[in-house]
């Protein structure tokens, strides 16, 4: 039984190793640059259209339980954007019975109103299942007045002020269906400021290497964009935990292409331990869902190579557990015989989570002392992400406690590309 267990654990610190590849490719060879598209509407066609010829941008703002500060700072950011006050139409998803939110909401509609942009409330009667379900009934509605669909968190600050604009372009005018961009969760306690780093490692290094070798982007769910024909298509937002990560299925599946766009949005990230596990734990159990999914309903639809590097970036949870495995591998070898490659590659493990921090100080040049609890972070997120494998039924879990955003603490910093020509 001891040598089964020990072979799972080497297994799943190997597969670690395996997924770390793109990574290490992706810092080698800068990929960031490459695979990020900077806009540069100085020299874009675009910049020059008449506002009559711009597409019409449906903005989605699901709110529940949301505070007045993330609320205001959602409006302000639409109202920041330089696109024509027009062609923004605002769409509000309320729950019932959430006076707060919606109170909240009523009271600051002037911000959206004042600067002429149209908004409308939506209010979802029925049984809460989750934003997609939410987003989906509400946007039956609406969805004929717009050519592109836009959605947004509450306490969401976009930092581009052509993020609009630039969304418009790349669906408008080279055809892509889905844009996500770089959404950066951020906050001055502990908790904030490692999600913050994270985010850095997972847009500048993670992402892009995963997409050079799968040759399919990944997208996150706030500042996610997509044209009105690709959601009539799938049939709206995919109703599962993780739908941002669903529409990469629902994209390859239908031949449809993805863009990642090299513009910021920074997030309050969660302001305590309970809300950063409860978010963590539905990243997992979301990415897990999608991996059963693509192997099961979707395997005939994705075929060939991009069927198995789907499936691999899918796996990421399992390999998250590597860390956690290999601190309990280190520990039994004090009081029992564990295999030598089983503790060799578990020493290897626990050795390149402990250096990685370095990277993140020497070449990204981020000097916050926290960075040096990453792997403390990153061993206690091998716990959630195999609490995530067990199977059990587990709700939305929203994340229901935020910190609030500022962008000007010393802790912040941002990472962009060099521009690529689109012409």
């Amino acid at each position: 039984m001891l040598q089964f267990i020990w072979g799972i654990s080497a297994s799943i610190i190997v597969f670690s190793f395996i997924y770390g590849i793109p990574s290490l490719y992706s810092i080698i060879q800068d990929l960031k640059r490459v695979v990020w598209i900077n806009i540069n509407f100085s020299s874009s066609k675009n910049s020059s259209k008449k506002p009559s010829d711009l597409p019409i941008i449906l903005v989605i703002l699901p709110f529940y339980r949301e505070d007045r500060n993330s609320i205001e700072e959602t409006f302000t950011s639409i109202v920041k954007q330089k696109y024509p006050r027009e062609k923004i139409h605002v769409l509000i998803v309320l729950e019932n019975n959430d006076e707060q939110t919606h109170s909240s909401v009523s009271d600051l509609l002037n911000i959206l109103s004042n600067a002429g942009i149209a908004s409308k409330i939506v209010i979802n009667t029925s049984e809460r299942r989750g934003k997609s379900t939410a987003i989906n009934k509400a946007i039956e509605f609406f969805k004929g007045v717009a050519d592109i669909i836009v959605v947004l968190d509450a306490g969401d600050r976009v930092v581009d002020d052509m993020y609009l604009h630039k969304v418009a372009y790349l669906i408008s005018n080279h055809g892509y269906s889905v844009v996500g961009t770089k959404v950066y969760r951020v906050s001055s306690n502990a908790i904030g400021r490692l999600s913050y780093v994270d985010t850095l490692l997972w847009y500048n290094v993670g992402l892009p290497g995963l997409v050079k070798f799968m040759k399919v982007p990944l997208v996150s769910g706030e500042g996610l964009a997509f044209s009105k024909s690709f959601l009539e298509e799938i049939g709206g937002l995919p109703e599962v935990l993780a739908e941002d990560a669903y529409l990469t299925i629902l994209a390859v599946s239908k031949n449809r292409n993805i863009a990642l766009l090299d513009s910021v949005i920074f997030e309050g990230a969660p302001s305590t331990i309970a809300s950063y596990v409860k978010q963590r734990m539905r990243w997992y159990r979301g990415t897990l869902e999608c991996f059963k999914d693509i192997i099961t309903k979707h395997r005939r639809q994705v075929k060939g190579r991009t069927l198995v590097v789907l499936a691999i970036a899918y796996l990421q949870p399992v390999a998250l557990i590597a860390p956690f495995i290999s601190v309990i591998v280190v520990l039994s070898s004090l009081v029992v015989d564990v295999p030598y490659i089983t503790l060799l590659v578990a020493k290897v493990e626990l050795l390149s989570i402990a250096l990685a921090p370095l990277y993140v100080v020497l070449n990204m040049r981020y000097a916050d002392p926290v960075v040096f609890l990453e792997p403390i972070n990153w061993i206690f997120q091998g716990v959630i992400a195999l609490t995530a494998l067990m199977p059990f039924k587990i709700p939305w879990l929203r994340t229901i406690s935020r910190a609030k955003i500022d962008i000007n603490s010393a802790h912040i910093r941002k990472y962009g590309g060099n521009s690529i020509s689109l012409e």
